[in-house]
């Protein structure tokens, strides 16, 4: 089975264990999903994908035009490897994991990470719910989430942080609830 690693690093021959800001422990993470692996080819803070029932991996906008802001005029290379016996299958799916080091058997160069992504959307490998289609509901369950990462990530004590700058300008209404519930809580004693 061939197993893919994207990054925005070119040249690399061994793919080297790293730690994750997912918390997760230091090891390769790969998978049998060519658009998962595309859309960890660009480092940002946030991978909003998923599986439907039936097994398809789908991308959600969490804000409008997601997937082209984060995406679009970025470079990565796509790096095959193969299954071996240290590799272990995760929960999620098409997720391959080592705590080795692997040899890369190719590296391609992808010049715009988004138009390898749509390219995959065209052949029906990959689904974008955009931002614009979503329900009322959707959006406000959006709304909630980013809040709680905001508190969970405590980015109100960081505000000029890289994090807390992202979830500012990306997510304006999580934010002032953020504040006005810090403001709130601090004027209660």
């Amino acid at each position: 089975m061939t197993l893919y690693h994207c990054s925005p690093t070119a040249g690399l021959t061994v793919l080297r264990p790293n730690e994750s800001r997912f918390g997760k422990p230091s090891q390769v993470c790969l998978t049998a999903s060519l658009p998962m692996a595309l859309m960890y080819g660009v480092k940002h803070f946030e991978y909003t994908y998923g599986y439907t029932r039936d097994g398809r991996i789908y991308y959600e906008e969490y804000f409008p035009n997601a997937l082209k802001e984060l995406y679009r005029g970025k470079a990565a290379c796509l790096y095959t490897c193969s299954l071996r016996e240290d590799m272990r299958a995760t929960e999620i799916p098409n997720e391959y994991v080592t705590p080795n080091e692997v040899p890369a058997d190719s590296e391609t160069a992808i010049p715009d990470v988004y138009e390898a992504l749509m390219e995959q959307v065209d052949r029906g490998a990959l689904k974008v719910v955009r931002w614009e289609d979503a329900t009322p509901q959707r959006r406000a369950w959006v709304v909630d989430v980013e809040l709680m990462t905001i508190r969970e990530q405590d980015l109100l004590a960081r505000p000029d942080s890289p994090f807390a700058r992202y979830m500012r300008e990306k997510y304006p209404e999580s934010w002032a609830r953020a504040v006005e519930d810090a403001e709130h809580k601090g004027g209660q004693s």
